[in-house]
């Protein structure tokens, strides 16, 4: 291993901060789609604490493209209806977990 300071390590310890990070945002939104989301009411199953961590990736390029409210809403949305065939919360109930999401530090 090179000594700390060269462009290696220092790219190599950039790569392990990005991917700590990554880790603890898909946390903090698989907790969100838990907590406040959850649409099939799996929040309190311990083995199904992993049943939206499918959407978890396009939440976060949302995030990260800093897509308004609205573009949330129309994902969560289309995840209850199209993917999972519920009828789907009301536009306000949604609102909450996408101001829940916004509130993540990306």
């Amino acid at each position: 291993m090179k000594p700390r300071g060269s462009a290696n390590s220092d790219f190599e310890f950039r790569v392990a901060t990005n991917k700590q990070k990554s880790r603890k945002v898909s946390a903090d939104i698989r907790r969100v789609l838990l907590d406040v989301w959850d649409p099939i009411g799996i929040r309190d199953e311990p083995r199904a604490q992993d049943e939206y961590d499918s959407y978890i990736g396009r939440i976060y390029h949302l995030l990260v493209e800093g897509a308004a409210e609205e573009k949330l809403i129309e994902y969560l949305y289309w995840v209850e209806t199209d993917q999972m065939g519920l009828p789907g919360h009301a536009r306000d109930s949604l609102l909450a977990v996408a101001k829940a999401l916004k509130r993540i530090s990306i």
